[in-house]
């Protein structure tokens, strides 16, 4: 399992477990602990964790993403995105702090923002020619 930290949340208010397979969307005010596997999006204001052993499949906007298992999709975040040594990411973040830990997978885009400016992913990002 992963190093203990502090999430800013006191409690989890939503939990798919190790056995679960869902597909669809998620919106949620707290939370959200992924231990199983999820396919669609994922929309919360608080954290989303996904722990060692699960498979996301997601576009996700949250205020924070811990990843210690496997996600695949685009990320925008107000906060961080930290990435734990068992963890594998695939795809484009945004958020304001970017953790990879040694060992970590990451095959992707990343867009830094300034803090709280998250959930921008309706528009796509731009290319470095672009950009000048």
């Amino acid at each position: 399992m992963f190093k203990k930290r502090k999430v800013e949340e006191k409690t989890t208010t939503s939990v798919i477990g190790k056995e679960t397979e869902f597909k669809g969307s998620i919106k949620d005010k707290g939370s959200i602990r992924i231990d199983g596997s999820f396919q669609g999006e994922i929309e919360t204001e608080g954290s989303l964790i996904v722990g060692e052993d699960a498979v996301v499949q997601a576009k996700i906007k949250a205020k924070a993403v811990i990843i210690g298992g496997k996600v695949v999709g685009d990320i925008s975040c107000e906060e961080r995105v930290e990435l734990f040594s068992s963890g594998s990411l695939e795809g484009k973040v945004m958020a304001y702090d970017l953790t990879i830990a040694e060992g970590a997978f990451f095959n992707g885009e990343c867009r830094m923002t300034p803090e709280g400016k998250g959930h921008r992913f309706d528009q796509e990002l731009p290319s470095e020619t672009e950009e000048e």
